[in-house]
């Protein structure tokens, strides 16, 4: 029902000469079905170029297969030849056949004028048959066999964290799935080995400019990467029309991409300016705030973009994201039901319900949407990194390097990915490969904190005790509240032979301690300390402590030396002849637990 209305108000839009309100109406229609020929045929007169009106007529057929006026609107454009079945004549004059006629060049209207006249027609039938097929041959000459993919510029980044354009293929094409082979991967696009098996979304911003042949030459260095030529292009095209905001739009968007972040703000805040609901400048201006600091808080950009546009697909996938982020899965599924109910089966839609639903902790739910996102689009880098993390959740090992491994072999800025690395080659022996991948990932990000972590215990483990402790500081101190950090720092000092620190560490742990099984960690550690510095008195109670907790909490050869070690702390006097081995109770009285005091880097002597 609600497409029949969007189909209705865009045929009115053409009616009333609204082009730009009528191609927007129909990418909507086709993102929510691109299998209608109809939406198509009137989407070819709605495009630019005459790639993009044969891209949209080559669809309206693949939908379609006998769709005569999409056949007749492809030989007129010489994409095609004639056949018996159609034949090169005008259909019946709709609105975007005529369209399509005006495209033809000026010869044709000679021809007519020619065909017309009886006397002349003959003798000048021959030659304009040679100049039409010279045409035709010029054109098809010109042309690929099959029609070129249609370069598709998504205003929402994925796989990556910046803006791209994305090149996507013919449209629903099925070839043979090929398994992918990461070591014959390099920098490859990931696209050319893999099926592709979604369809592409038409270009969101996309205003005519028919009188602006550097807004032309500047849509074409986009699809060509060519970010400098882009901001060029639309420097001038902003000249001839300062009062259109798309060309600022695009102007950010060749800042953004080229990393000049400050004139890209600058850039969508003139598009703004000009118009306040022009929503791709808040997202564009969104993205480029998170480039500047990763930990920005932009979702009040992303909340004025669907203020001014609640149908912007992008932007409730953005707001997801962030919600993920933020450690709000709810808020993200409920974006990406609004997102759904506007663009059904977005393989990126099925991706980020992944992510919240791990988030959340249900792994069940989270692989199927994950798998869901994969099958629908095989070519997306986000559905790889999230299957390892779901699998790596799931203790599922192989199967987490399998997909983390084509990540990385595509995508080597990730410091997230890194980590997901070195955790699994950490969790399956594999010492030096945690090494590499930690430092590669701290040359991305040096401020997360699973990276040192990692790299901490693995050194700990091969006894640089020294290296290990400044690691862990800086886990640590760039995740406060991570009991597995603080635990292991501690162990670090312990292990260094730094006994004072080390139980100022522990007791530091001991606040973030949620569980049982966790304050048994804390005791049965501390109390070795306490034993090692002399400190029977605290030992005594550390180890009391540790056996006073439920026994199905702590591990049993943990008792068995909590109590050979609290009773050779306080033997039994000699006067007395216990019939049975005293085991301390609950009722020791524990000494409070501190606040969080945590070691940091300068009340701790790290050396070089």
């Amino acid at each position: 029902m609600a497409q029949e209305k969007m189909f209705k108000a865009a045929l009115e839009a053409i009616d009333q000469g609204q082009s730009e309100r009528a191609r927007d109406l129909f990418t909507r229609l086709l993102r929510s079905d691109s299998s209608k020929a109809e939406y198509w045929l009137w989407m070819s007169t709605l495009v630019d170029t005459q790639k993009e009106r044969i891209y949209c007529l080559e669809s309206a057929l693949r939908a379609d297969p006998d769709n005569v006026a999409a056949k007749r609107g492809l030989i007129i454009l010489g994409a095609r030849q004639a056949g018996e079945e159609v034949r090169p004549i005008p259909p019946v004059r709709r609105q975007w056949v005529k369209d399509l006629a005006e495209v033809v060049e000026p010869p044709k209207s000679l021809f007519r004028r020619l065909w017309a006249n009886p006397t002349a027609r003959l003798g000048f039938g021959f030659v304009g048959a040679f100049i039409l097929i010279g045409i035709v041959m010029g054109v098809r000459a010109l042309l690929p066999e099959k029609p070129e993919p249609l370069v598709v510029y998504q205003v929402s980044p994925y796989p990556t964290r910046t803006l791209t354009p994305t090149v996507s293929p013919t449209i629903t094409r099925t070839p043979v799935i090929h398994t992918p082979t990461p070591a014959e991967l390099g920098p490859t696009p990931l696209w050319m080995f893999l099926t592709q098996t979604y369809t592409p979304m038409p270009l969101y911003v996309n205003t005519p400019h028919p009188a602006i042949e550097a807004y032309r030459a500047g849509m074409h260095a986009y699809g060509n990467s060519n970010w400098q030529n882009l901001a060029d292009f639309m420097a001038q095209a902003i000249v001839a029309q300062p009062e259109q905001p798309d060309l600022y739009y695009y102007q950010g968007e060749a800042f953004r991409m080229m990393g000049d972040l400050e004139q890209a703000v600058i850039a969508y805040g003139d598009a703004l300016e000009i118009d306040p609901k022009f929503a791709p400048a808040y997202l564009g201006r969104a993205l480029a705030y998170e480039a500047i600091n990763p930990k920005a808080d932009i979702e009040g950009e992303l909340n004025y973009a669907l203020d001014a546009d609640p149908f912007y697909v992008d932007a409730y996938l953005e707001r997801a994201r962030i919600r993920i982020k933020h450690n709000n899965p709810q808020g993200a599924l409920d974006d990406l039901l609004a997102a759904e109910s506007q663009l059904p089966d977005h393989p990126m839609i099925y991706v980020l319900r992944g992510q919240a639903y791990l988030k959340m902790g249900d792994l069940t739910t989270a692989l199927e949407n994950a798998q869901r996102g994969y099958e629908l689009d095989r070519t997306s880098l986000p559905a790889h990194l999230t299957l390892a993390e779901i699998y790596l959740a799931q203790s599922d090992y192989s199967q987490t390097l399998h997909y983390i491994i084509i990540y990385l072999s595509l995508v080597k800025n990730d410091a997230e990915a890194w980590g997901v690395k070195a955790q699994v080659e950490y969790l399956t022996g594999h010492p030096d490969k945690v090494l590499s991948a930690c430092d590669q990932g701290i040359a991305v990000d040096p401020e997360l904190a699973p990276l040192w972590y990692y790299r901490g215990l693995v050194n700990l483990e091969r006894g640089d005790t020294q290296t290990a402790v400044n690691d862990l500081v800086n886990a640590v101190n760039l995740d406060l509240l991570s009991f597995d950090y603080s635990i292991a720092l501690a162990k670090a000092l312990w292990a260094d032979g730094r006994l004072p620190i080390a139980i100022r560490q522990f007791t530091s742990a001991e606040s973030l301690a949620t569980s049982d099984t966790q304050r048994a960690v804390i005791y049965y550690n501390r109390a070795q300390v306490y034993e090692q510095a002399e400190n029977l008195t605290d030992a005594s109670q550390d180890w009391a402590l540790l056996l006073a907790l439920p026994v199905e909490q702590v591990p049993p050869g943990w008792r068995t030396t909590a109590l050979e070690h609290w009773l050779a702390i306080n033997p039994p006097t000699p006067t007395e002849t216990p019939t049975e081995t005293p085991i301390p109770t609950a009722t020791i009285t524990p000494t409070p637990t501190p606040t969080h005091q945590i070691i940091s880097t300068i009340t701790i002597n790290l050396h070089p």
